[in-house]
């Protein structure tokens, strides 16, 4: 009995995570609004009610792929900012695991973009301000371990985090935004080598 029942749960997965796919791949090419209940369930090889099951609506198959991405992100953030080393190493790692993980999750980036800066689509709130945030936060703690270990020069922790965050964000912005990126990883390591030199213990103020 027990194997019958891993094996319902597996399928259940299977299907929750295959309308959660095809919403997302919907949401990010169409746009929420113009995306339907219909399209969505046809894509994924189900029936409304199976929709309806699992998410309630439309927003709330939404509402789920957005809790998901944030959580995994959020995840990500945690295991970067525990990585251990020189101050200057774990802001490279940071930033850099900050951007593959955007470059992974393109689908959802671009989603998440066109809901928070595009017309009002009537999509169901969420703070989409939340992961900015982050990596803001999570910045500033290894801006300020560095100036407490004096690998960084003393400044203002935010000032440093916005000018390094800035950064990645732009370069982020640009893999998005543009059809042939004009900055890769190695681009943004450069770019990131820069700002940082500029915090350096050995840089003047």
């Amino acid at each position: 009995m027990s194997g019958i029942v891993s094996c319902a749960n597996q399928v259940n997965q299977a299907v929750r995570e295959r309308l959660l796919s095809e919403a997302l791949r919907l949401f990010s090419s169409r746009g929420y609004a113009s995306t339907t209940v219909r399209e969505i369930v046809e894509s994924a090889g189900v029936t409304k009610p199976v929709l309806y099951y699992y998410f309630g609506n439309k927003e709330g198959i939404y509402l789920a792929l957005m809790e998901s991405s944030y959580a995994t992100f959020a995840a990500r953030m945690g295991e970067l900012l525990g990585q251990k080393g020189m101050a200057g190493e774990r802001m490279e790692n940071l930033c850099l695991g900050i951007f593959d993980t955007f470059i992974e999750y393109m689908d959802v980036a671009r989603e998440i973009y066109s809901i928070y800066f595009g017309p009002q689509q009537g999509a169901p709130h969420f703070d989409h301000e939340q992961a900015f945030d982050w990596m803001l936060d999570a910045i500033k703690v290894i801006v300020a371990e560095g100036m407490t270990t004096g690998e960084f020069r003393q400044c203002d922790v935010s000032d440093a985090a916005w000018a390094i965050v800035g950064c990645i964000n732009t370069c982020m912005e640009e893999q998005l935004c543009r059809n042939i990126p004009r900055i890769d990883r190695n681009g943004v390591k450069k770019i990131l080598g820069i700002v940082l030199s500029g915090i350096s213990a050995g840089a003047v103020a």
